[in-house]
């Protein structure tokens, strides 16, 4: 079985091809006799002969077959050939070009490090691909071999020797966020971060959890209370509510209490009341329109905050909300525009909403005086509430001089556009009362009928409830209103 032998990328043409990137990247940095070795070795790769073999390669060179492996060993460190486990030996030349994972690193650069890695994890042997590991980070980052050892021993007295190097490395690039890359900062850091372990101890305690302070604990525990400000008192209470969900859940609530401004015990029992408080109206309101949701955190955020913040109480909400099921509004953005409308009008309480609608509706009720006058019998438009609008608000005529201009228009094919013609005429003749349109239209009824008495000097209506058809009615009047 031949020595050495190459991948498939190689082609040999009875010559021996050296990649570039072999000449500048690696030899430079290799031992002279590793270097012939890898050499004298690609070129056996293409013979298939009895001369490729460990001896030919020790002999030729003048070493000892076992210095030869130990050459491979060194080029397998960096990517270059893989020592397959066979027997016999061999070794697989890669294409250098085609491996992303090579890395151009000297072992003997790291040979101290490695050694008091391997006595700092003395539970098991590490592997080539993990010093790579190390070796990667150190090139990479700032951080001091020396450091980097004494994560390892802090990790190991955590989490025994099985520790892993993902593990290590992860403390490590935390201590790096910190600025700490010195063996002095990283002892400093992670020596206070032990001094947690006591009070540590106590919130497992309050959360019913039975296992070992974790290197995540001292980080939490860390940020809990330098970076948050919170006090273990109040840290305790919060663990108390988090028997199942462990330090995710207990982290998770203080993050966000912390972010509500909520520090103290107190003020954090007012928080929650107050967020309970909002989902049940959350949950009020999607049940009153008749929609689901399976979590209430954005109809919270989306919809109930931003009212109360205008003013609105939680029994206006639900007020509204009763509202628009009626009136067929039955989505949380079709609320949200009533509530717009509303909120443009000044409308924020429960009394002012009662009054508002009670407007409205007497508004309706004087407009549909004018339509029976007409000879009408309908329900009242957008366009009857702008005209009336137009005739009492702008022109400023009284509703009795509008119904009894109604009385003449029974009967034409437009009344409602006829009433406006009459109207218009007698605001430019300067008509302002009954009597002076009866010396102007002597046709039209001397008397304004007997239904419209009861608005006659704008009484109040008694408050009362609606009817789907005049809620309906009601709130579509809303996109009438400046």
């Amino acid at each position: 079985m031949a020595f050495c032998i190459k991948e498939k990328q190689f082609v040999d043409a009875g010559y021996t091809a050296v990649e570039n990137k072999f000449f500048v990247n690696f030899m430079p940095d290799a031992p002279d006799i590793r270097s012939a070795v890898y050499l004298l070795g690609l070129t056996l790769a293409g013979s298939e002969g009895d001369d490729n073999s460990r001896e030919t390669i020790a002999e030729k060179l003048n070493i000892s077959p076992e210095e030869v492996i130990d050459a491979y060993r060194y080029w397998e460190e960096l990517g270059l050939v893989t020592v397959l486990n066979s027997s016999p030996v061999q070794v697989l030349y890669h294409n250098i070009g085609g491996n992303s994972s090579l890395k151009k690193i000297k072992p003997s650069k790291y040979a101290k490090f490695s050694k008091q890695m391997q006595a700092a994890i003395e539970g098991r042997m590490l592997t080539v691909n993990e010093y790579n590991e190390y070796y990667t980070f150190l090139e990479e980052t700032t951080f001091a071999p020396d450091a980097l050892v004494y994560v390892a021993k802090y990790c190991v007295e955590l989490k025994g020797n099985n520790i892993s190097y993902r593990y290590i490395l992860t403390v490590a690039r935390n201590q790096l966020v910190k600025g700490a890359t010195t063996l002095a900062a990283v002892t400093e850091n992670l020596s206070k971060q032990q001094k947690y372990d006591d009070d540590l101890k106590l919130v497992l305690k309050a959360m019913s959890a039975n296992r070992n302070i974790d290197y995540a604990d001292r980080v939490n525990y860390e940020k809990w209370t330098k970076d948050y400000g919170f006090a273990l008192d109040t840290i305790l209470a919060v663990a108390k509510t988090c028997k199942t969900g462990g330090m995710t859940r207990l982290d998770a609530k203080l993050s966000e209490y912390y972010g509500k401004g909520a520090l103290s015990a107190k003020e954090i029992e007012d928080y929650d009341e107050e967020k309970t408080r909002l989902y049940e109206l959350a949950k009020g309101l999607t049940k009153a329109i008749g929609v689901y949701y399976q979590s209430l955190d954005s109809v919270v955020e989306e919809y109930v905050v931003p009212w109360l913040r205008r003013g609105y109480d939680d029994g206006t909400v639900m007020a509204v909300a009763k509202y628009c099921f009626k009136s067929g509004i039955r989505t949380l953005g079709g609320v949200a525009s009533i509530m717009d409308k509303l909120y443009k009008n000044g409308v924020v309480s429960l009394d002012a909403l009662d009054d508002y609608l009670s407007r409205l509706a007497y508004t309706d009720e004087k407009i549909q005086t004018v339509l029976a006058a007409c000879g009408l019998d309908r329900r009242t438009t957008a366009n009857d509430r702008l005209l009336y609008k137009t005739w009492t608000e702008s022109w400023r005529l009284d509703h009795e001089l509008i119904e009894y201009a109604a009385q003449s228009a029974a009967g034409t094919r437009s009344p409602m556009a006829y009433v406006n013609r009459v109207l218009s005429d007698w605001k430019q003749r300067g008509v302002a009362t009954v009597e002076q349109a009866k010396q102007i239209s002597p046709n039209v009824a001397s008397s304004v009928a007997a239904t419209s008495a009861a608005f006659v000097g704008g009484t109040v209506i008694e408050r009362r409830k609606y009817t789907d058809e005049e809620i309906n009615a009601l709130f579509s009047a809303l996109d009438e209103e400046d």
